[in-house]
């Protein structure tokens, strides 16, 4: 079931009653722009679908071209740095720089079939997060959807025409996307407001599904109450055990951790937390219990007296684990959006200095061989503001992610929370996140 507080349809509904004018810009901002799928550039805005019909990339060369001398307009450029290798910039407010003499900027063939990756894209001069397909020819291609979300325009594609509305920013409509199917490629999401538990929007929000290594915020909990009890310190040095250093060797291990070492307290935290690191988790959970037997016991306790009622821990980080039968049974750590969110909550309101680790784009562990490492949250790049909190992917949970933005109301500061889980692929979390968090913040003070 799927439950929205606001309406946003009404302004999108009025976008599609304006007539399409010829190519050119009406006094509105009105711009329609035809659509060319081909190997060749014709003044066009090259598109090409990536896997799937209507599936589509636009190319940015032509993008800047075309809104040269607008208000959307922006220079995109391929840089090659010796030091940095090569990356893609864009730089608002600046027009295109395309010229006959740039002609070799422009690819002759291209393949139908995309391969869309995380090809570095800076923003002005900040990195981005959103998946492109780069054909090596200087040139990126941005799905049409991500190209709306990074311009802040409404466009609809319609007879193959793309019409741009340049005075309209990008406002996602809920009510059509779920029509059209759009959030069958999620098991559930949630958004709410974390001061008065006000609910934006939820989709089987009770359901109770893996979250995979989201599990590692519940266990971010158990830590913080222990270090508030005088149980341990976040000053302690942690023993690292060979079941610790076995995740590490194996294939889901991230972080190289050596049976016998000590490590600060604070550096495993925040290589289980940024990093999602399962050795980092395994590592702590045993410092405060002595097994992870015992601190998952503890994990399922104070989920219960928390009324997380949907909770089942079977690890500390979230890992499949299997039993140990005849038949092993591959078990995933469970949990529903709505828990999620209370949790979340629950963990602002007394450990807000969470954020203070989760809302760094790096992290620098240099105990554990100068380790470095992006943060995974997307939002983190790609939305201003958002801060936190966790990322999360198995086969079965799929692509999961809690986000938190802070926001501004008249009695002051909220923070939105953004739970999204069973996302079919990464790039669908990154953007089914990021137009459920503008939806959200709708009702607030930009």
């Amino acid at each position: 079931m799927m439950y929205i507080r606001r309406f946003s349809a009404v302004l999108l509904s009025l976008l599609l009653l304006i007539p399409f004018s010829p190519t050119g810009f009406a006094d509105d901002g009105q711009y329609t722009v035809p659509i060319y799928f081909g190997d060749s550039y014709q003044g066009l805005v090259r598109a090409y679908d990536s896997l799937y019909f209507n599936n589509t990339y636009l190319s940015l060369t032509d993008l800047s071209a075309i809104l040269s001398g607008t208000d959307k307009n922006f220079r995109f450029e391929r840089v090659v740095s010796s030091s940095e290798g090569e990356y893609f910039s864009i730089t608002r407010g600046q027009n295109s720089v395309l010229s006959s003499g740039a002609e070799g900027l422009i690819p002759r063939t291209l393949t139908a079939v995309l391969n869309p990756t995380r090809n570095r894209l800076l923003v002005d001069g900040t990195d981005r997060k959103y998946y492109t397909h780069n054909p090596k020819t200087g040139d990126l291609y941005m799905s049409l959807t991500d190209v709306q979300l990074l311009l802040d325009l409404s466009m609809i594609r319609s007879s193959g025409s793309l019409v741009m509305y340049l005075d309209f920013p990008f406002i996602p409509d809920l009510n059509a996307l779920q029509a059209d199917g759009y959030f069958n490629m999620l098991d559930s999401a949630f958004v709410g407001d974390a001061e008065t538990g006000e609910v934006l929007f939820t989709l089987h929000g009770e359901d109770s599904v893996p979250v995979a290594s989201l599990s590692k915020l519940l266990s971010f909990l158990v830590l913080k109450e222990a270090i508030s009890a005088g149980e341990i310190s976040a000053s302690d040095y942690v023993q690292i055990s060979r079941n610790a250093e076995a995740v590490s060797l194996s294939g889901d291990g991230i972080i190289s951790l050596k049976a016998g070492e000590s490590v600060p307290f604070s550096e495993l935290m925040e290589g289980m937390l940024v990093a999602s690191s399962n050795e980092c988790a395994l590592a702590l959970a045993e410092h405060l219990c002595g097994s992870e037997e015992a601190f998952v016991t503890r994990m399922n306790r104070r989920a219960l007296e928390l009324g997380l009622y949907s909770v089942r821990m079977f690890n500390c980080s979230g890992l499949p684990s299997y039993t140990d039968g005849a038949v092993p049974v591959k078990r995933q750590n469970l949990m529903s959006a709505d828990d999620l969110f209370r949790l979340t909550c629950y963990i602002l309101r007394y450990y807000p200095e969470i954020t203070e680790i989760t809302s760094s784009q790096l992290s620098h562990l240099p105990s554990l061989n100068d380790y470095w490492t992006a943060n995974s949250n997307p939002l983190i790049y790609n939305l201003p503001g958002v801060d936190g909190l966790k990322t999360g992917s198995t086969n079965r949970a799929g692509y999961c992610l809690v986000a938190t933005l802070p926001v501004r109301a008249v009695d002051g500061i909220h923070h939105l929370v953004l739970v999204l889980l069973g996302a079919e692929t990464a790039d669908i979390r990154g953007q089914a996140a990021e137009i459920l968090l503008r939806y959200g913040r709708m009702g607030y003070i930009q």
